[in-house]
């Protein structure tokens, strides 16, 4: 029932190459996501020159901002702070 639930339409990874390689890329994830959390690495991969980080939230699944709001926000501060 569940075959076709959850596919990207147009997914990330096929677009990354489109954003500059000075632009710090992170990932966020819910550490009991559902969702595939293999692009991460992929996209490391895919960008042996450029800031690539990818976090999993302990305690969150794939809605982190619901789930985990007070560390969500903490990560998402740090961000914009290292890229400011």
């Amino acid at each position: 029932m569940m075959e076709s639930f959850g596919w990207a339409r147009r997914p990330m990874l096929e677009r990354i190459h489109l954003i500059r390689k000075d632009v710090p890329i992170t990932m966020i994830y819910g550490a009991n996501t559902w969702i595939d959390t293999s692009t991460g690495k992929k996209v490391k991969m895919q960008r042996p020159d450029s800031y690539v980080r990818d976090m999993e939230i302990e305690g969150a699944s794939h809605h982190v901002y619901a789930d985990q709001p007070h560390i969500f926000n903490a990560v998402v501060e740090e961000i914009c702070n290292s890229v400011d």
